[in-house]
């Protein structure tokens, strides 16, 4: 009976007018409701379809390049605009994420991504402050979507995209990854993205070594960086640090006697202020950026988050760069130099100064840019090393007798001439008529081809007989220098010079590893070349350059002032070199000006076996713990036939007349020994009659005839003793 009773009272409520009209209005509100809450689901699978964890969200954004040392220690980061390094929240000290939570997101482990509570306080303050916003209603997993997902723009649309995203996500994730993400995303001022970015360009440490007050202070920034940025109103930002740090107080994550001790804590920032990029090292992390850049792009470098692993040894690049402070070792305040150093066995670089002065990041690197002709530096390059490997020995004749081939007329030093003498010699003294003469017979052709094989991009202009003094079109850089001479070195594997020794993404993957050497040349021609330029550092152009106790062979090459209106009747040089060997390293030495600074009163007085050499003896010295004085005392230069008064040891690289050698400007020889100069004709040579000149060219071809002849003798007799030896019985 009762049921019966309910049922007829039930069907009369359903009967009467008001209730069809209340679901009338009400169905299509819960069908509305439904689309929206169907809508909210599908855009939030949609935008967080890709995403499959921390790790894949963080990778997708821009994070900062690590560059690490030979020994493993971080040197430098590069990046582009943003400043990032992610990292694990496990490297963030639990005051640090309590102090984020303290004052953005107080409900943050209690809301499920969207605080109610919040959203009606912030409303109401909107209403009483007449329109104006005073107070924020994003919880952190919000701002988490509008950083990773959404335009920074305000609107009512996107306030509802992030609400829905945040429900969605913190059904997915947990508090923990929320926050991680957050603190590697969020914006700290100072161009520091990230909480380990923030905690290097604040206060040069790791995240996970920072104090309460720290922490307190980097929570405190990111309300508003550039108002609270320490470095510009430090009174402010403590203000604001300090609300933080009662904010930890009064939500419970800190007692009150350690919020008392961290507002007692002083601001300590990071030593030398806003100055967040470290020069140290910095013409070598320059070529760095370069050979990665050629390596794997730049977009990777400045925003993959790579982790770059270089042959750099900080103690190395340091003693160089500290030589080149001595302002005793250079002529002029304007006179530049640079250093290019190699370990022979890899080609690894271990140093590289571009300056006297680094200027600007990526500037000009004299040590790798720099293109300048080496003089008699590259005669071990282009004349004897090929003339090794077919045959000769340092102890071989050749002739340093008057030469020329055309308008061509290469000189000697001091304008006379030694006759027959050994590749030993002429090397040790620098003859460069007999190195002309050793490429004519030889081949242009394999001095060229030699040189390419060393790691010259030498132009098709280049082959002719100038290339035995060095007289390139395009010139040479010190890098390119050290790496040549390091083959000799390497017994005879020429490896190409590098900084880089891999390069690796953040999880691991391997992108690019340095190139391994190859064999351009015999090993015995390697030994030879080494044993001459020992010679030449012993006893020869290059003394200057011996250390006490340690084996160096190397070098000097001079080129002289070009012949042009500007230094015409001037008696100076260009650039001077010194190319050394020590049993581990090579390394090459430029001095000169650049070509802006040079005019009629800015030009070198001196030559390769001066400042270069001494540069070169001072810096390996200091790197291999060696007596800084010079081992050797000057050597005394045979007397030459037909010499002037003024006797020299290296002749620069002579800028003849352009008609001499068609379709070139500079004609290299060598240049003078201390600071004695040319005549200002050019030397006796010069002023001899031309029917004496041609006696004196024909006395030479005959000379050389029987030198030629002996040799040949010599190399029949050897012969037929092999064959001898071949026809003994067993």
């Amino acid at each position: 009976m009762e049921l019966l009773e309910l049922k007829n009272k039930t069907a009369k409520i359903f009967k009467s007018r008001g209730t069809k009209i209340g679901i009338i209005v009400l169905a299509p509100l819960l069908v509305l409701a439904l689309l929206v809450v169907n809508w909210a689901h599908l855009y939030a699978v949609g935008v967080l379809a890709e995403f499959s964890g921390s790790d894949a969200l963080v990778a997708a954004f821009d994070r900062n390049t690590l560059v690490y040392g030979q020994n493993g220690d971080l040197i430098t980061e590069l990046h582009a605009e943003i400043n990032r390094i992610p990292v694990d929240l496990e490297r963030i000290p639990d005051h640090v994420q309590k102090a984020f939570v303290a004052i953005e997101d107080q409900r943050y482990y209690s809301h499920r991504g969207v605080d109610l509570k919040a959203i009606l306080r912030a409303g109401l303050s909107y209403y009483q402050s007449g329109g104006r916003i005073t107070e924020g209603a994003s919880t952190i997993t919000q701002q988490v979507m509008k950083l990773y997902f959404l335009t920074p723009e305000q609107s009512l649309q996107r306030k509802i995209k992030e609400a829905v995203l945040a429900l969605e996500f913190e059904m997915r994730y947990s508090k923990e990854s929320i926050l991680e993400l957050y603190l590697n995303r969020v914006y700290f001022g100072e161009g520091a993205y990230g909480i380990q970015s923030a905690s290097r360009a604040y206060f040069d440490k790791d995240s996970k070594d920072l104090t309460l007050a720290e922490g307190a202070l980097l929570a405190a920034l990111i309300q508003a960086p550039s108002i609270y940025d320490p470095y510009v109103n430090p009174e402010k930002a403590m203000g604001r640090r300090n609300v933080v740090l009662d904010k930890m107080f009064q939500q419970g994550f800190i007692s009150r006697a350690e919020m008392e001790e961290a507002l007692k804590e002083q601001l300590l920032l990071k030593s030398g202020v806003r100055e967040t990029r470290n020069n140290n090292y910095s013409y070598f992390i320059d070529q760095v950026i370069e050979e990665a850049i050629a390596a794997v792009g730049e977009e990777k470098v400045f925003r993959g988050g790579l982790q770059i692993h270089t042959t750099l040894e900080p103690e190395i690049q340091k003693k160089a760069e500290d030589v080149f402070q001595r302002p005793g070792l250079f002529p002029s305040e304007k006179v530049e130099a640079a250093l290019a150093l190699v370990e022979n066995e890899t080609g690894a670089i271990k140093a590289l100064v571009g300056g006297r002065d680094y200027g600007i990041r990526r500037g000009f690197n004299r040590s790798t840019q720099l293109l300048r002709q080496p003089g008699s530096a590259f005669k071990p390059i282009s004349v004897y090393a090929p003339a090794f490997e077919l045959g000769y020995s340092p102890e071989s004749i050749i002739l340093d007798t008057p030469f020329k081939a055309g308008n061509y007329e290469p000189r000697n030093s001091g304008g006379g001439f030694y006759g027959p003498v050994s590749i030993r010699t002429a090397v040790k003294w620098s003859r460069n008529v007999a190195a002309v003469r050793l490429l004519n017979q030889i081949g242009v052709d394999r001095g060229y081809e030699f040189a390419k094989k060393l790691g010259f991009e030498l132009v098709e202009e280049d082959r002719c007989l100038p290339l035995a003094l060095g007289g390139l079109t395009r010139g040479v850089s010190p890098l390119q220098m050290a790496g040549a001479y390091a083959a000799f070195a390497n017994r005879g594997i020429y490896t190409k010079p590098y900084t880089i020794r891999s390069i690796e993404t953040a999880a691991g993957e391997n992108l690019y590893r340095h190139p391994e050497g190859v064999a351009v040349m015999e090993a015995s021609t390697a030994e030879s070349i080494i044993s001459v330029l020992r010679s030449a550092v012993e006893s020869g152009t290059g003394y200057r350059a011996g250390i006490r106790g340690i084996d160096v062979a190397g070098k000097t090459g001079t080129t002289e002032l070009p012949d042009t209106p500007v230094f015409r009747g001037l008696q100076g040089n260009k650039d001077a070199w010194f190319v050394g060997i020590t049993p581990r390293f090579t390394t090459a030495i430029w001095m000169g000006y650049d070509e802006i600074d040079m005019d009629r009163r800015h030009y070198l007085t001196s030559y390769g076996g001066n400042q270069p050499a001494e540069i070169f003896r001072l810096v390996m010295a200091g790197i291999l713990g060696a007596d800084e004085r010079m081992r050797w005392v000057a050597p005394v230069q045979p007397e030459q036939e037909n010499e002037d008064e003024n006797e020299g040891q290296e002749e620069p690289a002579k800028l003849d007349d352009a008609s001499s050698t068609p379709d070139r400007n500079a004609v290299p020889q060598e240049t003078l020994l201390e600071n004695k100069e040319l005549n200002g004709d050019g030397g006796e040579e010069l002023r001899k009659d031309p029917a004496e000149v041609q006696n004196d060219q024909e006395k030479g071809k005959k000379a050389e005839e029987k030198v030629q002849e002996k040799v040949k003798g010599k190399e029949e007799e050897k012969i037929e003793d092999k064959i001898k030896e071949y026809k003994k019985p067993g």
